[in-house]
């Protein structure tokens, strides 16, 4: 920034040091110039995204899940792109660490139709889907959602080694929930 001439460079000097202090994990520098770049005149609609974005993920990461939203909404707002699709996610993924099951499935499904254009995060809202299904008792419909993900997705095989582990806990849960307890048999008539 101090050596900048033009408010062009200044600019551009400020966005570089946005992007450095994200992925340097420099917290402190990141709120600085996400306020720089979100005040900017310079800064495009999708340059101001960003820095909501990297906000929204320090937050995130800090489990400050209602400064994290705000930021991810923002975002949601003022972009259409991979970034979005991960802001999508994670706010679904927010409401789901908050215990409001309901709107986390509301939300994961709406981001799966959102951002269909991302299959890596389409992938990980089914897998949240499944989670949010699980933990509300449907099981068939959490196992429904992961036989889906693993016949419609091969890409990131992480993720899919995640699923298959995860749908067969499942399946387990399902074949212990459907077994006759015992005494429960044509003696006890």
């Amino acid at each position: 920034e101090e050596v900048a001439e033009t408010d062009d460079q200044l600019f551009e000097a400020q966005l570089g040091a946005l992007r450095s202090a994200y992925r340097s994990d420099n917290t402190r520098a990141l709120y600085t110039y996400a306020n720089k770049v979100t005040r900017s005149s310079r800064a495009t609609e999708l340059q101001r995204a960003t820095a909501h974005f990297y906000l929204g993920k320090i937050a995130y990461d800090q489990a400050n899940y209602d400064d994290a939203l705000n930021a991810f909404e923002q975002v949601v707002a003022m972009s259409d792109n991979e970034q979005t699709a991960e802001a999508r996610y994670l706010i679904a993924d927010i409401y789901y660490k908050k215990r409001n099951l309901d709107k986390a499935q509301e939300l994961t499904i709406s981001a799966n139709q959102e951002s269909s254009a991302y299959p890596f995060w389409v992938a990980k809202s089914v897998l949240l889907l499944a989670e949010v299904f699980a933990e509300k008792g449907d099981l068939y419909n959490a196992r429904a959602a992961l036989e889906a993900l693993l016949e419609n997705y091969d890409g990131n095989q992480e993720l899919v080694g995640q699923a298959q582990r995860r749908l067969g806990e499942i399946n387990r849960m399902i074949d212990q929930n459907s077994k006759l307890s015992p005494g429960s048999g044509s003696n006890n008539q």
